[in-house]
This record gives structure tokens, C-alpha cells and sequence, in this order.
């Protein structure tokens, strides 16, 4: 082993085969015919589809107008879709839809190792610990989960770019604050995959400048992290305003409000777990994150290390193993406020894994090298039994016309039932593509429009008309008694159009910030 690693560390050609064959190894559930149906995959594959009926007519709409026999449905406004359009764009070319989604989750495995490599050989300038990262980052039972059980592209795309909030933040803190990249990308990149994440992230980075506070007395480090996260959200305010539009204008559904938070803890045995466990409990969570973990965490209490950066990972890490699993925390009713937007406590469980592999690696160099092979033998043996495991507990199938799920962001005064039993004798309409084409046949002041109602509508002939939501949570237009043909589509409003100028803009200021230091160029750290 050790004379495998010595030819791979000197070698590029070796580490780009080293770091395939690990994103194949985190690939092994696609390798089958068929996709893996569970939790909220076929929810993803219709937003996927949905991408590509825009690309069929060449439009951004995030109003899915295809949607709910043609009512159409808002979920492009609340979700961020920029990476589907990946997928999106394969099986534009050609590929099947099938072919397209694993193409893209392998990506993802690719390019997850590829930062966790990154962020490990720039905070410990030693090779082996990045390699080992990889290992223990492939391996990691939580994102086995995410990709088998739960199909949660949001949370799979957000371990791209956990590593890079932690590695900007530690160079901002203790390493060249002038290669500030790595922060800012990271939060787009969470931003625009998966906002639950981005908020568990953006509070432990709080904690972490809290216990490295003193950094900050270094005015231009205080300075550099302000501009991080200000540009960050300038560049993202093209999703995040707009999100924000539609939720002051209308009351939706959210799943947070039908679910029981603090009774969806996981049981404390199931930490210790290190396999499915699906027969074990009356609901589902998920196994344990990995034994091997604890160790980490036993060897950094052991040594005491003077180091304020690594307490910040550990403590972040062990802290969200506990806030998954006590109940009694959230007895606590104000942190139950805070934290109920995240569903349920096991999503503490992205948080635990990424900190506490970080934490592992960067500890690699206080571990003996028999404890290291230890730990590579039982995380990658752990993680093909899991993935036998797993697979064996899971349906394959093609994806089912259930295309909403649990009907979030649906107006709250909506009724699915509503589209079953539309009958309308004051209009007739015909759907054509994304444009709903009304024939008004009675004078009225006002007309219900056969779509559901989310701003940013028009409805146009040779004027445009006011558009209000009817009772029913459906799209009203006030016609004042003229008869005649209205065209109603989806064109977005304002506040839409303006936020993309700003996040444009904003990219240009990110250009010209990093071109204007003396060290915008990043180091090459393959060559470390």
C-alpha cells in the first residue's frame, strides 16, 4: 500500500487514475439498468424534463408551464435549477434520460473528490492526508444515502462545495487571504444546489470566525471575508431576490409545516450503525455516518492539539452528530424555530460528515500509519457492503407521473383537485407550448385563467390587463367586460429581470477584484 502511494504522489498521470477510480467506486449503484426509485428521485427527473421542454423552445421559464395538465407549476421559482440544465442538456443531445442523470451523478463524485483533495492538500500541505480524504469522502455512508435512499441531487451537489467554504475560510483566516476564490465559489455553488445546506453552512462558518475571532483583528482578513460573502450574494441575487419576491407575495405550502421536527430525531443506537437500516425502525432515518469517526474524534481529544482551526472543525462536526440525535435539544423552543426550516434533524447528518472527514485528514499527520490502513480497510469495505446493502433495498423503475410530490410551493389556498374538476363557461383556451390562448365568450369584469397563479405573469392581445389570484389560488385577469382573445404567459417580473443585470455585474466586480491582487493567481496544488 505504502508503495502504491509513493508512485501515485509523484506521479499526475497516476493521481488522475487514482481519483477515477474512486469516483467509480462512489459510482457503483449506477451501474445497472434502470434508476433507482426512492424519496425524491422522480421529483428531480421532472425537474430535469421540465429543463428540457425550455431548451425545446429555447426559453428560461421557471413556471414548469407543463406541468399539472398545463396549470403550470412554480417549483423553478424556489428551487435552483442551473445544474439540471446539465442533464438537461444530454438528453437535448441524444441520451436517454437515464443515461443523462448518471452521467451528471458521476460528475458530481468526480468533482466532490476533486475539492475535498484541494481543500485538505492546501490546509496541511501533505499529500497523503488529501489522498486519504478522497478515500474517506468516496466512501462516506451519508452520501451513499444521498445518492441510493434518498436521491437528494440539492444535498449531492452541496458536497462539491462544503470543502471550498472551508477551505476559503481557512485562507482567509490563516493562510494567503488573497486567494479568496475558494470561499465565494463555495457559497454560490451552495446557493445554487441546495439551500438547506448553504443555511446549516453559513451558521457553522459563523461559529468558526467566533472561536477564530482574533484573526480578524488583521483589518484586511476582516475586509477580505466581508467582500466574500457580500460578492456572493450579489452574484447569486439573480435566484435568492426572486425567491424572496414570491414568498412576500403569496402564502405557499412547505413541507416544514407538516412535519413533526423534534420527534424525527435519530434514535442515539443508530450512530453507532454502520448499515441500512430499514427494518430496524417504524420511520426511516439514516445509518450512522461511520464508526472510524469516533476514532478521529477520541484521537483529537487524546492529543490536545493547539490548534484553534481543527477545535473549529471538530466541534462543528460533533455538534451536528448531536443536534441529529437528542431530543431533548429540541425541547428548546427557540432552536426549534431556527433549525425547523432544515425538516428534519438528520440533515445535520451533511454537516457531521463533511467537518468530521476535514477534521480526520488534517489529524492524518498525528495518526499512526497501521491506525491509517486500518481506517482505509474498514471505510472502503464498510462502504461496498453498504453498497450491496442498499441496492438490494431499492426498486428500479422509469419515472411516474407523479411530477409535484408533497405539492410545495403550491399557493396554500390551491387545491390539486381544483384541475380535475375545472369547468369554466365564460372562457374557452387551448395550450400552446408555454402560452395559454383564452377565447373570453361572456362580458365580465374578470375571468379565472386555467393556470395557477404566481407573480410574474402577463396576459396581452393589443394591451396588457391587471392580473390578480382568484379565491381558488388560480390567475385572474381583470378584462372590464371586452370580449376578444388574451394571450397569458409567464414572462417574470421586474425585481427578476433587474436581479440578473446585479448578479452579472457582480461577476464582473469578482474579475476585476481577483485581477487587481498581487496573488489573484491560485497556486497550482497538484504541484504542492
Amino acid at each position: 500500500m505504502i508503495g502504491i502511494y509513493n508512485k501515485i504522489k509523484d506521479n499526475r498521470r497516476l493521481f488522475i487514475v487514482f481519483i477515477l477510480l474512486l469516483t467509480l467506486l462512489s459510482s457503483l449503484n449506477l451501474f445497472h439498468k434502470g434508476l433507482i426509485f426512492n424519496h425524491d428521485v422522480n421529483f428531480h427527473l421532472h425537474r430535469i424534463i421540465a429543463i428540457i421542454d425550455n431548451l425545446k423552445i429555447h426559453k428560461y421559464i421557471p413556471v414548469y408551464y407543463n406541468y399539472l395538465d398545463g396549470f403550470g407549476y412554480g417549483n423553478g421559482l424556489f428551487y435552483p435549477d442551473i445544474f439540471l440544465y446539465f442533464p438537461a442538456i444530454l438528453n437535448y443531445l441524444g441520451l436517454s434520460i437515464e443515461a443523462s442523470y448518471k452521467i451528471f451523478i458521476v460528475i458530481i463524485n468526480f468533482l466532490s473528490l476533486l475539492t475535498m483533495y484541494l481543500c485538505i492538500i492546501k490546509i496541511t500541505k501533505k499529500k497523503y492526508c488529501a489522498y486519504i480524504s478522497m478515500i474517506l469522502y468516496a466512501c462516506s455512508i451519508y452520501r451513499l444515502i444521498d445518492l441510493v435512499e434518498r436521491g437528494s441531487i440539492g444535498e449531492i451537489l452541496a458536497f462539491i462545495f462544503i470543502p471550498l467554504v472551508v477551505l476559503g475560510l481557512y485562507e482567509i483566516l490563516y493562510g494567503n487571504y488573497k486567494k479568496n476564490i475558494f470561499l465565494s465559489l463555495g457559497l454560490i455553488g451552495l446557493c445554487l444546489s441546495h439551500v438547506i445546506s448553504l443555511y446549516l453552512v453559513c451558521i457553522s462558518l459563523g461559529i468558526i470566525v467566533l472561536i477564530n475571532i482574533k484573526c480578524l483583528k488583521d483589518k484586511k482578513r476582516f475586509l477580505t471575508l466581508m467582500f466574500n460573502i457580500i460578492i456572493s450574494m450579489l452574484i447569486t441575487s439573480f435566484f435568492w431576490l426572486p425567491v424572496l419576491e414570491q414568498i412576500f407575495s403569496n402564502k405557499f405550502n412547505f413541507m416544514v409545516n407538516s412535519v413533526d421536527f423534534k420527534n424525527n430525531v435519530i434514535p442515539i443506537i443508530a450512530l453507532f450503525i454502520d448499515f441500512p437500516l430499514i427494518y430496524m425502525f417504524k420511520v426511516w432515518v439514516p445509518s450512522g455516518i461511520g464508526i472510524v469517526y469516533y476514532y478521529g474524534i477520541y484521537k483529537w481529544f487524546r492529543l490536545k492539539l493547539n490548534d484553534k482551526f481543527l477545535f473549529s472543525i471538530y466541534f462543528i462536526g460533533i455538534l451536528s452528530t448531536v443536534m441529529s440525535s437528542f431530543k431533548l435539544i429540541w425541547k428548546i423552543n427557540i432552536l426549534e424555530k431556527v433549525f425547523s426550516i432544515i425538516q428534519f434533524p438528520w440533515r445535520f447528518y451533511i454537516i457531521s460528515t463533511c467537518f468530521l472527514i476535514i477534521g480526520m485528514s488534517i489529524l492524518l499527520r498525528n495518526i499512526s500509519k497501521n491506525a491509517i490502513k486500518l481506517i482505509i480497510i474498514y471505510t472502503v469495505v464498510l462502504f461496498i457492503g453498504n453498497s450491496v446493502l442498499y441496492t438490494y433495498n431499492v426498486y428500479f423503475d422509469e419515472p411516474s407521473d407523479d411530477e409535484i410530490m408533497m405539492g410545495e410551493y403550491l399557493p396554500k389556498d390551491f387545491n390539486i383537485d381544483t384541475i380535475n374538476k375545472y369547468e369554466n363557461k365564460n372562457i374557452s383556451y387551448k395550450r400552446n407550448k408555454n402560452i395559454t390562448i383564452i377565447e373570453v365568450k361572456k362580458e365580465n369584469e374578470t375571468i379565472e385563467a386555467p393556470l395557477i397563479y404566481y407573480k410574474g405573469y402577463k396576459a396581452c392581445n393589443d394591451k396588457c390587463y391587471e392580473i390578480f389570484k382568484t379565491e381558488k389560488g388560480l390567475l385572474g385577469i381583470k378584462i372590464n367586460n371586452e370580449l376578444g382573445t388574451i394571450n397569458v404567459k409567464y414572462e417574470g417580473t421586474q425585481l427578476q429581470k433587474i436581479s440578473k443585470y446585479i448578479s452579472f455585474a457582480s461577476i464582473g466586480i469578482m474579475v476585476i477584484y481577483l485581477k487587481s491582487k498581487k496573488g489573484k493567481k491560485i497556486e497550482k496544488s497538484f504541484e504542492q
